[in-house]
């Protein structure tokens, strides 16, 4: 820990008792273009950092760090003593001169902790949705196994060592440890699984290496996610199985939930959020103004689910939510309001079993709907629009296998309109 500089007038609270309130804060100089500073309030003072850099832009940044112990006890995070705060200030002069010039202060060994705490911390910067998903995978898979090890001591063996670890865990629902994965499925969604933690645990090492923490990524730039692992068998409701599902919902509104996941493949958010406004009845369009990605998107719609979405939304106001939940929750004591995840999962789990089908998630609707559009002959790149997908990556993985029908069916459609070829003496018909 680095020495603590002295101020009379700063260093002690009888000291900052005596300094009179003033609007400008009080200053000491700890080093060049760095000061700590205390701001005097009517019920107590605050502690400040300030950082100069004449080749930044802005050149000034300023930092409010914690309250001064002036009236409490200092505990190190809420509630400053002088010297825990030029502690405070140090380590945000660090992250200050990042900003400022793109460089990162080293001070020692770069771990593997520090090098994710960074990475989620710049995802959360940037508002990144999965950003609490993904430190939560980083925690319980990485930092257990690799916390404490230093990233130039990372080879591409140790990596490896670790994948296959995790590739070999029991699995972790809601705090219960699961077995390992025992079946060819098993094994595949675990790897499955390993690959979405390497590649955000990849891309906290890359940042590491941007920021000059470590001179080079040789310890795991080959390091290669499982291959053949995408081969999901995901499940579709036939047009029999979605109408059972559709007629055993007790409830009207709930009823018209699965009907709009059915027709148009939206999530269950998306759905609950969507408003009378967002459905054009012209053009037979529904308006996704938030998605996943943060994008918005237009899904089109067939006749059907245009007629039904025209009955949803008639003397609607046009912020008018078209799908609110009116039912009575028994759990939550409430006749109406907004649907909660839970509350959705608990009617699908009721709703299967009146129809007398395997448990579903509301999720399995969009895989269903999907489906049912490559089936009719649309294609994987219109699909990927509809759902909302950058590219048709996703969707060759998961629905590539039900174009092999649809692709015959076309070639079925498509062959008696050549004429190019006559079984009889294997001639085309000739120019009248």
């Amino acid at each position: 820990m680095a020495r603590t500089k002295g101020d009379s007038d700063l260093m002690t609270r009888t000291s900052r008792a005596k300094l009179p309130k003033r609007k400008a804060p009080y200053w000491m100089s700890m080093e060049k273009g760095r000061r700590l500073g205390y701001y005097k309030g009517s019920k107590g003072g605050n502690w400040l950092a300030w950082f100069y850099d004449s080749t930044a832009e802005p050149p000034t940044l300023q930092k409010a760090l914690g309250a001064a112990d002036d009236n409490s006890d200092a505990d190190g995070k809420m509630v400053l003593s002088f010297s825990q705060a030029q502690e405070a200030a140090r380590e945000w002069f660090k992250e200050a001169y990042h900003e400022a010039t793109g460089d990162r202060v080293t001070t020692g060994p770069y771990t593997v902790r520090e090098a994710i705490q960074a990475y989620v911390e710049d995802r959360k910067k940037n508002k990144a949705k999965t950003a609490n998903r993904m430190d939560g995978d980083l925690q319980r898979h990485v930092i257990p196994i690799l916390g404490d090890v230093e990233l130039a001591k990372l080879t591409r063996k140790r990596l490896e060592d670790w994948k296959a670890t995790v590739a070999a865990s029991p699995t972790h629902r809601a705090g219960v440890e699961g077995k390992s994965p025992e079946t060819e499925d098993e094994i595949r969604a675990r790897q499955e699984t390993t690959n979405r933690v390497w590649k955000n645990f990849k891309a906290a090492l890359n940042l590491a290496h941007r920021d000059k923490r470590i001179s080079t990524d040789a310890g795991w730039r080959d390091v290669m996610p499982y291959q053949g692992t995408k081969v999901a068998r995901l499940r579709f409701l036939s047009i029999k199985e979605q109408q059972r599902l559709v007629n055993a919902a007790a409830s009207n509104d709930f009823r018209r939930l699965v009907q709009a996941g059915l027709f148009t493949g939206a999530r269950e958010g998306e759905i609950a959020r969507l408003q009378a406004k967002d459905f054009d009845g012209v053009r037979r369009t529904i308006f996704i103004e938030r998605s996943k990605s943060g994008k918005s998107r237009y899904v089109d719609v067939s006749p059907e689910a245009g007629n039904f979405f025209q009955e949803c939304t008639a003397g609607l106001a046009p912020a008018g939510r078209i799908f609110p939940r009116t039912s009575y929750d028994r759990k939550e004591k409430a006749p109406s309001g907004e649907w909660s995840r839970s509350e959705i999962s608990r009617m699908m789990k009721a709703v299967c079993e009146a129809a007398k089908l395997e448990p579903l998630v509301f999720h399995e609707l969009r895989h269903t709907c999907a489906s049912t559009w490559i089936n009719a002959g649309m294609s994987l790149f219109h699909v990927a629009q509809q759902l909302g997908h950058r590219d048709t990556r996703m969707v060759e993985d998961y629905y590539g296998h039900l174009c092999q029908t649809a692709k015959a069916e076309a070639m079925d459609r498509l062959a008696p309109v050549l004429g190019i070829y006559t079984p009889e003496g294997n001639t085309a018909p000739e120019v009248q």
